[in-house]
């Protein structure tokens, strides 16, 4: 019955298709480009890195992990544990749906598909890297509120994404090394805009219906906008196409040979401005060649001749001695831990960033916004500025703040609250981590009944400083601390003082 009401209640339109529509936003872009990367030429077999269903797959069960586990009271390194192992079995089930082998030593066949990514290449040396960046992105929508705040970046990143998608394949497939583009790729554009409008337009009615008065708002209903909604954006993607399918093909010609000729232009500078650059990439790859070498096995490595020669002659390398086993085998083992802790330490990051507060003495309830971009930069200089202070003199720890037990005075505001959740820890009332003053209060005012009216005063004086951010008149000021030594007496008396 309980979970029946619960269904009833629910708003299905912000807590499910919302996010679906997000989602499948998201999938939409990344998709293609999977398939794009999986018809290289270099890779031993030409198919998609992953599927469409398994991208939806991926991003869904991390959302919903995330979102089932950070609300639980569990310790944050147990969440950590939880959604990355999840994410870990989700990696492994979907390798197995798309790279199926029938026999029992699957995970052997996959470590030997590894071992040979350089001799060899497969598409699942990307699928990897795919599912673990699907999966951050599935903990990063799981831990925003019910209405995703980042829904214009994702949009925009996603268009962007396409666009390039679209320029990159058409200047591959004309060296023939790359089959065209496909008509698959017209209804995952199509898809993808179908589902951005919807989520941006239900973000909109959302943001408008809660600038209402609650009044209004309890008696408006977003469900009969949706029918309006799916009609205009599904209009305005038919109409786009059709408008864009009516165009004639030697109108479409003849723009295509003008921007060719500006680009051409622009081409012929830009050769003189990166040609230094192109020196420095060239050393790069050489580099980056050797450093593959060691991963080879002692096997040969693959040649790419319809690709063409990187490098000019005189960058081209020669016969080299090669590195003891013992040194080869140690730079294989020390790059993959390396890149596992990485990985680890990026997601376990963006677990904790949910449950993390900025509050001096964890006291003030302060929660941390979830970038998804700027929260990954944020990680990067954490990460850079924890390595730099290993090799630093640790300055001494600054003392802890003590409570002073007799303290004399006059106090401001947020003082008196803190040394009153002090005075109540002491009596057996400590804070939780996960409540408000006004949850906190009630509490107090369970165990100590006497203390209801004097309690009730002082956080309506704490909210309208800690909250409304106002200035409390001075005699209110003294005021609350003639409440506070009243309060101090009351909560005392629990532990005998």
């Amino acid at each position: 019955m309980i979970v029946t009401e619960r269904f009833k209640n629910l708003d299905w339109l912000a807590m499910v298709f919302y996010p679906l529509a997000v989602i499948l936003m998201e999938a939409f872009w990344v998709s293609p480009w999977l398939s794009y990367i999986g018809v290289w030429p270099f890779f031993s077999e030409a198919r998609p890195v992953l599927s469409l269903a398994s991208v939806i797959i991926v991003i869904v069960v991390s959302l919903l992990v995330t979102r089932i586990f950070t609300r639980q009271k569990m310790p944050l390194w147990a969440i950590q544990v939880i959604i990355i192992g999840g994410g870990l079995v989700t990696m492994l089930l979907v390798l197995r749906l798309e790279y199926a082998f029938i026999s029992g030593s699957w995970f052997g066949q996959i470590w030997q598909i590894l071992g040979e990514t350089f001799t060899r290449p497969s598409t699942i040396v990307v699928a990897i890297p795919a599912v673990i960046y699907l999966w951050w992105r599935g903990i990063v929508l799981g831990q925003s509120t019910s209405y995703f705040k980042d829904i214009y970046r994702s949009f925009v990143l996603g268009m962007v994404a396409l666009i390039a998608l679209i320029v990159f394949w058409q200047i591959s497939a004309a060296s023939g090394n790359i089959p065209k583009p496909g008509s698959d790729i017209a209804v995952n554009i199509i898809a993808f805009f179908f589902f951005g409008l919807l989520a941006i337009a239900i973000s909109h009615l959302y943001n408008m219906r809660n600038a209402m008065p609650k009044e209004e708002a309890r008696l408006t209903s977003v469900w009969r906008w949706l029918p309006v909604m799916l009609g205009v954006i599904g209009g305005m993607i038919i109409i786009g196409f059709a408008v864009a399918s009516a165009i004639s093909p030697d109108l479409i010609e003849s723009i295509g040979r003008g921007v060719q000729t500006v680009f051409e232009f622009l081409g012929k500078i830009l050769g003189y401005i990166i040609t230094p650059i192109i020196y420095l990439v060239q050393g790069l790859v050489l580099l980056f060649k050797w450093f593959m070498g060691l991963f080879a096995s002692g096997e040969a490595p693959q040649q790419f001749d319809e690709m063409g020669d990187l490098l000019p002659p005189e960058f081209q390398v020669g016969e080299g001695a090669d590195l003891p086993p013992v040194v080869t085998e140690t730079i294989k083992w020390v790059v993959l831990a390396i890149i596992i802790g990485l990985v680890i330490f990026f997601l376990a990051r963006a677990i904790s960033r949910y449950r993390s507060r900025r509050a001096r003495e964890d006291i003030d309830e302060v929660r941390e916004s979830l970038g998804g971009w700027r929260g990954f930069k944020d990680d990067l200089k954490l990460l850079f500025k924890s390595l730099g202070q290993k090799f630093q003199r640790k300055p001494p720890p600054e003392p802890p703040f003590v409570f002073d037990e007799d303290a004399a005075g006059r106090l401001d505001i947020r003082e008196i609250f803190r040394h009153l959740q002090w005075e109540a820890n002491r009596s057996g009332i400590p804070r939780r981590r996960h409540e408000t003053a006004e949850e906190y209060v009630r509490r107090i005012e369970h165990v100590v009944p006497e203390s209801s009216l004097p309690l009730n005063d002082l956080t309506g004086m704490y909210e309208t400083v800690r909250y409304g951010e106002n200035i409390v008149p001075e005699e209110k000021v003294d005021n609350a601390n003639g409440i506070w030594q009243t309060l101090k007496g009351l909560i005392r008396r629990l532990r005998g003082d």
